[in-house]
């Protein structure tokens, strides 16, 4: 006996978390662990003896309440209750109480035993959420525009507001109780729409959900809104579920009016096609963002240039809206213009700065610009403050084609790099707006998906290349507009309307050959013979050039480009190099150069650029009758 007395009054001396005393049938206390010393600020000298009174409010007192629990515990019932109680010192805390009859070894009743527990912050969290409930049920009663009703695991309404009356025609006492499908349109309802929606917000938490519902007299609307599922705190499992929604019939009509208005205004600014160049394959994919009817601001192009270079550009105007397309417009004609003058992409970007900061000094532009040099198989590049261009090989290999540098309208003066590499046969180029990598609301994972995607390429058939990019990297479409632009080189087809020769401009014997099979090459079908006699003057003043100017080697590399509407000569020498702009104002009082605007006068268009590795490039664009083509 005496052991297990021992051990109770260990156990009861180690709760000092909870108070834990006893009380005679008269309401005097004769017991008081460390616990209630802690909780209530008595020690056990001062609350032995006293009437256990002491802890209960003035408010408690008078009522009663102390006689009342000291009645029920004599009785012999257990009871658990939550009150306010008093300590010493006049402070009030909310007290968890368990009462209990109190026997000795016989069965003689001795009183009973009282535990309390401090559960203040407990309770006042548990007011506070209540207040809150409270708050969030009038507002939810007072929001007439929308619908908000609870829906059971099973499907029962639970709830409805005034909103959900305005909106459906139903009084609450009419549809509580209801099955929700009952608001939904016949159709859906034999395609069992109801059950779906409450599996898709079970395995999603939330879904966004836009679909014609019925109204209580038959009547039809588009409602947009969201089902969201309430869990249990503790299992874990379904509660229920909050539908919200809206009628937005008649903002979808003036959405679909505006968004297709935009979309062929948006179609306007883009080209009309793509260009036909042997030896090049271009795809282009544009889809306007998917929640915005406004039009945008990106775009792609491809043209073809006079001497048969090729421009590719891709960009992406800040803002939206009717601002935005016409800066489209503007940059892309600035684009062409300044390419078909000198085909150089930091001169474009530099041109289309400028006259973006004097139109409009509001307005920003990521781009990148490429030219593509079939006769070369080059491509030369540049970039503002646009994504990377990707390229990929037949074997998958991938690399990144970019620079970092200030958006067009940013730039102030400061001159873009220029970038160069040598392009292969099924090398296959990919350009894109960032509504592309951006859909995935991780741009370094959007970044990766594009990469992937482009690598899968080089290994598929020239079939919608771009819309497989769009789908393999957002299936779902973006938010945002996407521009995508692909090109895919098939050089093959691009050399077998191609003569290339090699001359040594010392050996004069071969050089008088070499224009003879130059003078031969030409289509009769494609040049009179004046135009075929003006064009032998042309290879012979280039050749000539060589031989006059060039100290070193004397080689040259001539290249017959027949693949495009006019036929282009090229000759390459091996000197120091040097720039010549046919259309830039000649000095009539030099020496030099005379042979050079006698080209110019002769051709439909000519340029000499210095290349990077040494020497020169001159490109003459013959002049012919321009073929017909069909197809």
């Amino acid at each position: 006996m005496r052991q297990d007395q021992a051990l109770y009054h260990f156990l009861v001396e180690s709760l000092t978390e909870y108070a834990v005393f006893a009380v005679s049938p008269t309401g005097i206390v004769i017991s008081w662990n460390a616990g209630a010393q802690k909780t209530f600020g008595y020690t056990e000298s001062e609350i032995l003896g006293k009437s256990f009174e002491v802890i209960f409010t003035a408010q408690d007192r008078a009522t009663g309440a102390p006689a009342l629990e000291l009645s029920t515990a004599l009785s012999g019932e257990r009871t658990q209750h939550d009150r306010w109680h008093v300590r010493k010192d006049g402070t009030r805390f909310w007290g968890t109480n368990t009462v209990q009859p109190l026997y000795d070894a016989g069965g003689v009743l001795l009183g009973f035993t009282k535990l309390v527990r401090d559960s203040t912050d407990s309770h006042n969290a548990l007011e506070e959420l209540s207040d809150s409930e409270q708050q969030l049920r009038l507002l939810v009663e007072s929001v007439n525009d929308y619908a908000i009703f609870s829906i059971a695991p099973e499907g029962r309404i639970r709830t409805w507001n005034a909103g959900a009356q305005k909106l459906f025609g139903y009084r609450a006492d009419e549809i509580v109780g209801q099955n929700f499908s009952r608001l939904f349109i016949p159709e859906d309802i034999t395609a069992g729409a109801p059950a779906k929606e409450l599996r898709d917000a079970a395995s999603h938490s939330i879904v966004q959900i836009e679909r014609w519902m019925a109204r209580k007299d038959g009547s039809r609307f588009l409602s947009r809104g969201k089902l969201n599922e309430l869990k249990h705190d503790i299992t874990g499992g379904v509660r229920g579920f909050v539908k919200i929604a809206h009628d937005v019939t008649d903002h979808e009509a003036a959405y679909q009016h505006e968004r297709t208005w935009s979309t062929t205004f948006q179609q306007a600014v883009l080209p009309s096609g793509l260009p036909d160049v042997l030896g090049l394959l271009f795809d282009a994919l544009y889809e306007p963002g998917a929640l915005d009817a406004q039009v945008g601001g990106d775009w792609y192009d491809a043209v073809r240039l006079l001497d048969g270079r090729v421009l590719i550009t891709v960009g992406d105007v800040t803002g939206r809206g009717l601002q935005a397309a016409v800066v489209v417009g503007v940059v892309r004609q600035i684009m062409r213009g300044i390419a078909q003058l000198h085909a150089d992409p930091a001169l474009v970007l530099d041109a289309a700065d400028r006259a973006l900061t004097l139109e409009y000094p509001e307005v920003y532009v990521t781009a990148w610009v490429g030219i593509v040099d079939l006769a070369k198989r080059t491509l030369i590049y540049s970039s503002a403050g646009h994504p990377p261009a990707f390229l990929s090989n037949a074997r998958g290999m991938v690399r990144e084609l970019g620079n970092p540098a200030l958006p067009i309208g940013l730039r102030e003066g400061v001159r873009g790099e220029i970038s160069s590499i040598e392009l292969t046969d099924g090398d296959t180029l990919v350009l894109y707006t960032d509504g592309l990598t951006e859909a995935t609301r991780d741009v370094i994972l959007g970044h990766e998906r594009v990469r992937q995607a482009v690598a899968k390429l080089g290994g598929l058939p020239w079939t919608q290349p771009a819309r497989f990019i769009r789908e393999a990297v957002v299936p779902d479409g973006s938010v945002d507009d996407i521009a995508i632009l692909t090109m895919r080189a098939n050089f093959a087809a691009f050399e077998s309307n191609v003569d290339r020769w090699r001359c040594d401009t010392g050996d004069a014997d071969a050089a008088i050959a070499l224009r003879h099979r130059f003078y031969d090459s030409l289509p009769i079908k494609d040049f009179s013979r004046s135009d075929r006699g003006a064009a032998e003057l042309v290879f012979g003043e280039l050749v000539g050039n060589v031989v006059r100017h060039i100290r070193g080697d004397p080689t040259v590399d001539v290249i017959i480009d027949h693949s495009g509407p006019r036929t282009v000569l090229h000759v390459l020498d091996h000197g120091v190099g040097f720039h010549y702009a046919a259309r830039l104002m000649p000095d009539v009082f030099a020496e030099n150069g005379r042979g050079l605007s006698l080209i110019a006068a002769l051709t439909a268009d000519f340029q000499v650029t210095a290349l990077p590795s040494g020497g020169s490039h001159a490109r003459a664009v013959l002049r012919g009758r321009l073929p017909v083509r069909f197809g």
